[in-house]
């Protein structure tokens, strides 16, 4: 169990991160970028805030969403 633990990550978390967040009873998460297609932290779905489940981390979303979308923009634009 990751209670006490702070996550941060560039990009907002799909369906299937959320859900190991929630598994890992993961305290806090910080991410810089929102995703529209895949997210489920608050853009496509809201998975860790479902009422339904036994564990709801805090959430934090588009911190430093510029630069963050930058670097991922970045990234893959040299993968293609």
């Amino acid at each position: 169990r990751l209670e006490g633990a702070t996550l941060a990550v560039t990009l907002e978390p799909c369906t299937m991160c959320a859900g190991a967040l929630i598994l890992a009873r993961v305290g806090r998460l910080v991410f810089g970028a929102w995703e529209p297609k895949t997210g489920a932290v608050g853009s496509l779905w809201d998975v860790v805030r479902d009422r339904r489940l036994n564990h709801r981390p805090q959430v934090r979303g588009g911190v430093l969403e510029p630069e963050c979308a930058a670097l991922l923009d970045d990234f893959f634009r040299t993968q293609r």
